[in-house]
């Protein structure tokens, strides 16, 4: 079987008219689907560097100084995300 066939595809949908609606939802399910990634990451030695953690700890570092930009928790399900 070839890796595009086992592959996942992650997909974000957003209704809205209002752009700031638009980003302010998806950077909220990319803020969900970061936090999933990271806490599912291959466990590895503490002393190790590992680029991925590292990039996704400062993309939630990030996420977390404008979370009052983000959309609010009860309207996380208006964005339709997708994992298959």
């Amino acid at each position: 079987m070839d890796f595009q066939s086992e592959a996942k595809q992650y997909t974000v949908s957003v209704r809205t008219n209002d752009i700031h609606e638009a980003i302010a939802k998806t950077g909220t399910a990319l803020w969900a689907l970061v936090d999933e990634a990271l806490l599912s990451h291959e466990p590895h030695d503490i002393d190790e560097e590992c680029e991925f953690e590292e990039f996704a700890r400062d993309l939630l570092r990030v996420f977390t100084s404008h979370s009052d930009e983000l959309a609010p928790a009860e309207d996380a399900p208006d964005a339709d995300v997708a994992f298959s």
